[in-house]
């Protein structure tokens, strides 16, 4: 019994892992709602940051750390942020509105050929989100330039990019149908995508 209680077992490293995601995850969500949202970005890229270190066994998920990659690049975090939520909002309102269009435009295949391009750059968004918050926490940048580099390393890593979507839907989902998942869902897909995306994201 004693041995299943100990620092060294599995239960306790399990236990502390699920602690940590909760926790982190709490400081995710307190973070951006005290930002009125507009401080999601500074939070993705701390947990991004925490949880790339713990993932090469440099740090631990702790107030101190978060905080520190909350402050870093913070400015560039939120510019970044903005810019996603703003082009995502954009193409998700057009996407619903498509049979709108459709009656203004009156051609259903140009109609058609709209919306497969804003589904494209839909899909290219995402992508670019799994990468650019990991760089920011890294790296010190121009923001065009991570940009750059986030589709780039998005679409040169198909398999790893698509792993990382389907982790991302996955979470997505669940957070609509089982809104407990909230509770530890961010942290874990941030968690889970860095373990993933950890020696794919170089900056050369």
């Amino acid at each position: 019994m004693g041995k299943l209680f100990s620092i060294d077992s599995l239960f306790y490293r399990i236990g502390t892992i699920i602690i940590d995601l909760f926790y982190m995850n709490l400081l995710w969500i307190l973070f951006t709602i005290l930002g009125l949202g507009i401080t999601g970005g500074a939070s993705t890229t701390a947990l991004y940051y925490v949880m790339l270190r713990r993932a090469e066994d440099k740090g631990n998920c702790n107030f101190k750390e978060f905080f520190y990659g909350f402050k870093k690049n913070f400015k560039k975090s939120t510019i970044v942020w903005i810019v996603l939520v703003s082009v995502f909002s954009i193409i998700y309102v057009n996407i619903n509105n498509i049979t709108f269009f459709q009656s203004i435009i009156g051609n259903t295949y140009m109609t058609m050929f709209l919306f497969a391009v804003q589904l494209l750059v839909l899909i290219e968004i995402l992508i670019i989100s799994i990468y650019i918050f990991s760089l920011l926490a890294m790296y010190d940048k121009p923001v065009n330039l991570l940009f750059k580099v986030a589709f780039v390393l998005g679409n040169k890593y198909f398999f790893t990019t698509l792993t990382c979507l389907a982790l991302m839907i996955i979470v997505l989902i669940g957070l609509f149908h089982v809104p407990i998942i909230l509770c530890a869902g961010i942290s874990g897909l941030i968690m889970l995508t860095s373990l993933i995306i950890k020696d794919k994201i170089i900056l050369e």
